[in-house]
């Protein structure tokens, strides 16, 4: 519970940063900048903290094996193959369509809820977005932490990813640029 406190600490005073002065950043086109992953993130957060919430394990159940399905809310599917420990195990995206954004691939890490949130955490794996936003990622790392119901002024997001061409971009829910560095 402690970590919950901790995570919605952190959120509360995001979500004012945020909303104190970002730019929409929503217009679309290549994922080639840090900008544009931020702007890509920035439209489909929401929605996919609530694909999270919808396939998630719920805690307290880590020593049984959880998988779960859901449809995305524009169409496609999200898959949740729990590997049984831990929360660990991945989520598989087909086609999942998010505020015109359509996410293809798989992510593997971690994701937890409970009834008041849904956490994923270590996500990683080679992603394709069409639509709105067009790139083939290799996603480095990815959270998506989000207070239930999921709301833009408790969703905290970070992620770091790679182009085919190895360029390495980097956004978070905060603000422009790359999250601060936890260390």
């Amino acid at each position: 519970m402690s970590r919950l406190l901790q995570v919605l600490s952190v959120l509360g005073v995001l979500g004012l940063v945020a909303a104190c002065g970002s730019s929409d950043g929503d217009g679309g086109g290549s994922i080639d900048s840090n900008e544009a992953l931020r702007g890509m993130m920035q439209v489909i957060a929401l929605d996919f903290a609530q694909v999270l919430a919808d396939v998630a394990p719920s805690s307290g159940t880590l020593a049984e094996k959880q998988d779960g399905a859901t449809d995305c809310p524009e169409g496609g599917s999200a898959v949740w193959t729990d590997t049984g420990f831990g929360g660990g195990g991945s989520l598989s995206l087909d086609g999942c369509r998010m505020s015109g954004v359509a996410v293809s691939g798989t992510l593997g890490g971690f994701v937890e809820s409970g009834a008041d949130y849904v956490d994923g955490s270590m996500m990683r794996g080679p992603i394709t977005t069409t639509g709105r936003y067009a790139a083939d990622l290799n996603v480095t790392n990815m959270i998506v932490s989000a207070q239930l119901p999921v709301t833009d002024e408790f969703t905290y997001w970070e992620i770091t990813a790679t182009t085919p061409g190895g360029m390495s971009l980097c956004a978070w829910s905060g603000g422009p640029g790359c999250a601060p560095s936890p260390f």
